[in-house]
């Protein structure tokens, strides 16, 4: 038996076409064929990161992907798949650098070290990440190259599932084509494992790329930086019938020549198949060498195996030609060469059903053409042969070519050239052929699937309602499926139901159990297989209910059954027994909201309003009430994370907060809460649940070592419609305690964890927490990382009484007294080596200067710094002497900081003069000097002196917080040109500043400018004056300083670039709360090469790297306006508006 690619797929290069069919996303490969397989992996020798196997397949609707590992453990890594959907063209992303630090080069939409080349540059990028923890992909993220930057096209539009056996073990994914921009002609494929970290590479790829070492050893190549050149290329559209076969590709050729088997004038070389919803395609080259009338047939056996069809008698056309093995064919497909005409006069499509009929292949709809001439015959030959006209689209089939003669046998024949060389007289022998190229097509098939959500804690004697859904994952549709529902194999109820392809119902039951105990239930789907569906292994599903006493308060998320009162924010009462706290609205942490994809870009689902404690004989009780959950389903990424750690006992642990929430609690506690709605399996508005022992359980505890604790009898009810989430705990959990302290914190769930406001991919010291419990606003009570505030609750029965507890001045007193003893043991050991050796550079510094031939202004400056040290080194002695004396230590610790820190100083000086002198600036510094006693202002960083009125002013309050420009000032004297800026920027971001001056004809506009920003300009410029300022960056604080300042002229061809520094003067104001404030600047004409009669300047902020734009600009225009805020930074600004001055 001959199969389909088994043998080829390792050997894939270049262009190789996507077989069509539907498939079913369910996380099994099940529904993939050999057919499908597209490139096959190497052996990494990674037991988390290893590839097997990549499929591509598609419809009209959908490209699907399917990825298989083998890999053998739990890794976090993540997957990438990049999509080039007009290979060639070089249109797409091949590696932009989107942090601004050029040394880290290029980095993809998840900042992997991940580029492309060789003629591909990717249009489309899909990430998914595994966590090994939940043991389960955490997200995902879907986004288009646009040319100039990432746009999001949402995760959310994918269709995929997979089966972690282990880490990664089959992802499936059905992309719509009209989120990759329409079905192309080709597309190139590529997919790849990477580390969990940014600026990670490529660690393994699908089809195996040049850029990945194998095996991979040691660290480097997960860190290394990657250009993936080897993708694969896959045709996805129908078959042009032109004679042409460079639209079949090598995935398709089912079998050729390898034995020079065939006459000149009948002489097979490549056989190839493939085919679509409509059409079988079959397509034969020749290595003809001379012409002759022949025959040419083609035999399909749509159900091999069987026996059913012709094997012995006589084919169609009464040739020799015979079948076995298995093999009965039930069309054979036959083309009459002839010679004279040089062309094919007479094509049949000869169907078997007990006896062969002729009618004309054309008349049956099909098609075929062909190339050839009078020399050689017959060169190529394609035919489609309608899926309709042989009985529809088979789950199997097997297809064999040959040629003839005239009559007699075959001389030709693929796979099984043996056959065509048995015998002494080819041409009139009788040919037994055994061997058939074979083929497996998934047919679509109804697949229905069941589901069943509800309370899994049911109150006894009390009515609970369950929600079946029923889903028909196939592409047909299913009438009449038989759905029934089950209590311990006991039906309580039933339904009928039709379902079309992809549809899914909602059904509903109720349940009133009169007896406490475990209880299963049960809902099948067609239980009596009177469907046929794709799998028949997955129409059960069962759930486990515990039926329990109920007792004060029933947890099923439903908070009317809890008392009210009227409270201002942040303050509390104890009222029936019951303590409420009444928390401020709108005082979450929103840094994160944009990223919400999955909860409408809010965290209002975070945003606690109130939170209650009770309880009675069996239970302590919590309730937690939220602004508004209705952005969010159970399961959503970014879900509501509740954690509560609870102190009743001494000996606790004042630990972290659970989640990885990256904040410390102040109390000592025992145990602690979480509720997780990014639970595992969880979805819809409402759930009723145990806790359980995992950190993707929607209930979970833990102990001070972060290791789980099983608590039996716990459990949570949540309502996102009434917007509150409900818990008790067994009062066993207190042991006996009465009374205890607790805080709480909420965050957004990303199932294993909480999102971080810091460091995106892992733990640091800024905490998580999205609104905590506390007088004071969220973002001020955990700027340090603690949670100081709890609550204590006294208990006799139920809650007698409550006190709150701000604990931030005991925790600081504690942390300065160990500040101090710090202090001391810093500078004895840490400051006392530092000034050792400081003052070594230094004596090898002032030795170096006093051998050097130096200006009289800086032997001054050299002796300075003598005299400076000497009072240093005194300083020290003095501290040294008394470090270790009792009281007198902290004072000598302090002599001792003031002179090492003084000392590094002056060396630091003294270095970067020495650089001066090396690098023959000296002069340079003298004519600067000189010309600053020309200046007509105080280049300082203050306006006070300035008295001119500015020439542009923001009157909208435009801009955004870290980059609001408000004034731009110019002025001029007879050596100079003055120009200023204002902002009101409210935080310190990583941006770059520029003015653009326009003061002679000719000069730049269009393109990138002189940093490489995507700005042009209607009038010409001459010279550009720009800034970097080093703020905050997706964590990283930066300097908030300006780390570049330059002037850049326009040449006619290029830009020249001056560092600000040696040519002009510069100063600024400016912190790390509120970035640039004011910008002073004075430009020596000489400078700019002409002091002209009018000057147009326009100044503008921009983002921090090449390819950005500008964001806000003065005078304010419109280009800066036509793109929403999150899209304004990278798209392509012109501007249109100048300032303009005149120079008198």
């Amino acid at each position: 038996m001959f199969v389909l690619l088994l043998g080829l797929v390792p050997t894939f290069s270049g262009l190789v076409s996507a077989m069509y069919g539907t498939k079913i996303i369910d996380g099994s490969l099940s529904d993939w064929t050999p057919s499908d397989l597209v490139a096959v992996g190497k052996d990494t020798g990674l037991e988390g990161a290893n590839l097997d196997r990549l499929y591509v397949s598609w419809d009209d609707q959908y490209l699907y992907i399917a990825i298989k590992t083998n890999n053998t453990k739990h890794w976090n890594t993540v997957l990438g798949i990049g999509i080039d959907v007009d290979p060639g063209t070089g249109n797409g992303y091949v590696g932009v650098d989107q942090d601004g630090d050029p040394s880290n080069g290029f980095e993809d939409i998840w900042w992997r070290d991940i580029g492309f080349g060789g003629d591909y540059a990717i249009d489309y990028e899909l990430y998914f990440w595994y966590d090994s923890g939940s043991q389960g992909i955490g997200g995902g993220d879907f986004k288009h190259w646009n040319g100039n930057g990432w746009e999001d096209v949402g995760i959310g539009n994918v269709n995929y599932a997979s089966s972690p056996d282990p880490s990664f073990g089959t992802v499936e994914l059905a992309i719509p084509w009209d989120k990759l921009g329409g079905c192309p002609e080709r597309i190139a494929v590529i997919t790849w494992l990477a580390g969990s970290d940014a600026h990670s590479s490529a660690i393994d790829t699908l089809p195996v790329d040049p850029a990945v070492d194998y095996p991979a050893v040691g660290d480097g190549e997960w860190t290394d930086k990657d250009i993936l050149t080897n993708l694969v290329e896959l045709h996805v559209t129908p078959k042009t019938i032109d004679g042409n076969l460079s639209d079949w590709s090598e995935n398709e050729l089912a079998a050729e020549d390898t034995t020079g088997t065939g006459v000149d004038v009948g002489n097979l070389s490549k056989f190839y198949v493939s085919w679509d919803d409509q059409y079988l395609y079959l397509a034969i080259e020749t290595n003809n060498t001379k012409n002759g009338g022949m025959a040419y047939g083609f035999g399909i056996d749509v159900d091999p195996g069987t026996g059913n069809g012709y094997t012995t008698g006589g084919d169609a056309w009464g040739r020799g030609i015979e079948f076995s093995n298995g093999y009965a064919l039930d069309y054979e497909v036959y083309f009459w060469w002839d010679d004279g005409s040089a062309s094919i006069t007479a094509a049949q499509l000869n169907p078997y059903e007990g006896g062969w009929s002729w009618p004309s292949l054309t008349d049956m709809g099909g098609k075929y053409n062909y190339t050839g001439d009078s020399s050689t015959g017959l060169k190529t030959l394609e035919v489609a042969v309608p899926w309709s006209a042989i009985g529809g689209m088979p789950s199997k089939f097997a297809v064999a070519a040959w040629v003839t003669g005239g009559g007699g046998s075959a001389v030709d024949v693929l796979p099984q050239e043996g056959a065509a060389a048995d015998n002494a007289d080819e041409w009139s022998d009788t040919d037994v052929i055994t061997e058939m190229a074979d083929f497996e097509m998934f047919i679509p098939v109804p697949e229905l699937t069941a589901s069943i959500t509800g309370p899994g804690i049911a109150g006894l004697n009390r009515t609970t309602e369950y929600r079946v859904t029923v889903k028909n994952l196939g592409s047909l549709p299913a009438s009449d499926a038989e759905v029934r529902a089950y209590v311990n194999d006991t039906l309580i109820s039933n339904w009928t139901v039709d379902l079309g392809a992809g549809e899914e119902r909602e059904l509903t039951f109720t349940w009133r159990p009169n007896e406490t105990g475990r209880y299963t239930l049960k809902v099948t789907v067609d239980e009596d297989n009177l469907i046929t569906e794709a799998n028949e292994d997955n129409n059960v599903v069962t759930m486990d209910v515990d039926v329990v006493w109920v007792g004060k308060i029933e947890v099923d998320g439903n908070p009317n059954d809890w008392p009210s009162a009227n409270l201002l924010n942040d303050t509390y009462t104890v009222i029936n027994g019951t303590f409420i706290w009444r928390d401020a609205e709108n005082d979450q942490r929103t840094d994160n909201d944009n990223y919400l994809e999955e909860t409408g870009h809010t965290s209002s689902h975070a945003d606690l309003t109130e939170v209650a404690v009770t309880k009675d004989d069996h239970y302590v009780y919590f309730l937690f009430r939220f602004r508004n959950m209705s952005n969010m389903k159970l399961g959503a990424n970014g879900a509501t994370f509740i954690a509560v750690p609870i102190d009743y006992k001494d000996g606790g642990k004042a630990g972290g907060f659970a989640g990885s929430m990256d904040m410390s609690s102040v109390i000592e506690w025992d145990i602690q809460m979480a509720v997780n709605l990014k639970c595992s399996g969880c979805s819809g508005n409402t759930s009723v649940k145990p806790a359980g022992n995992s950190v993707e359980s929607i209930l979970y505890f833990i102990d001070p070592n972060n290791d789980m604790v099983t608590v039996n009898g716990a459990v949570v009810g949540v309502n996102i419609s009434a917007n509150t989430v409900e818990v008790k705990i067994p009062v066993e959990v207190f042991n006996g305690a009465t009374d205890f302290n607790f805080q709480v914190a909420t965050g957004l769930s990303w199932g294993g964890g909480v999102w971080n406001f810091g460091e995106p991919f892992s733990d640091d010291e800024i905490s998580d927490a999205v609104d905590v419990l506390s007088d004071k606003p969220t973002g001020e009570e955990v700027m340090d990382g603690y949670l100081d505030y709890y609550i204590h609750i006294e208990t006799n029965g139920m809650v007698e009484k409550a006190n709150d507890v701000d604990y931030t001045s005991v925790r600081r007193k504690v942390q300065m007294q160990k500040f101090w003893r710090g202090f001391v043991s810093l500078n004895k050991y840490y400051g006392m080596w530092h000034f050792k050796n400081d003052y070594g550079r230094y004596l090898e510094l002032d030795e170096y200067f006093r051998n050097a031939t130096l200006p009289e202004e800086i032997e001054k400056k050299v002796e300075e710094y003598e005299n400076t040290v000497n009072d240093l080194l005194k300083l020290y002695n003095e501290g040294k002497e008394n470090i270790d004396n009792g009281n007198a230590a902290l004072g000598a610790s302090i002599k001792i900081f003031r002179a090492y820190t003084g000392l590094k100083r002056v060396v630091h000086e003294m270095e970067a003069l020495k650089k001066i002198v090396e690098e023959g600036n000296l002069e340079r510094l003298e004519y600067l000097k000189e010309l600053s006693k020309n200046l007509t202002k105080t280049i300082d960083g203050n306006l006070d002196d300035w008295s001119v009125q500015p020439v542009a002013v923001d009157e909208t309050g435009y801009g955004q917080d870290g980059a609001n420009l408000k004034a731009l000032y110019v002025d001029h004297d007879d050596q100079f040109l003055y120009i200023a800026l204002t902002t009101e920027n409210s935080a310190s971001w990583r941006v770059s500043y520029s003015i653009s001056l326009d003061y002679r004809a000719g000069g730049y506009t269009t393109g990138q400018d002189s940093w490489s920003r995507k700005v042009s300009f209607s009038r010409g410029i001459d010279a550009q004056l720009y800034f970097f300022w080093n703020g905050e960056f997706f964590g990283d604080p930066g300097t908030s300083t300006i780390t570049s300042a330059q002037l850049a002229l326009w040449n006619g061809t290029g830009w020249k670039y001056e560092d600000l520094k040696w040519i002009g003067f510069y100063a600024y104001t400016g912190n790390q709360k509120d970035g640039l404030q004011t910008l002073e600047i004075a430009i020596p004409w000489e400078a700019l090469g002409v002091k002209p009669g009018e000057i147009n300047v326009v100044a503008y902020v921009t983002g921090q790297g090449a390819g950005d734009s500008a964001v806000d600009s003065l005078p304010l225009q419109d280009a800066v306006r036509d793109s929403d805020s999150g899209q304004e930074w990278g798209d392509a600004d012109t501007f249109t508006q100048f300032a303009t001055v005149t120079v008198e």
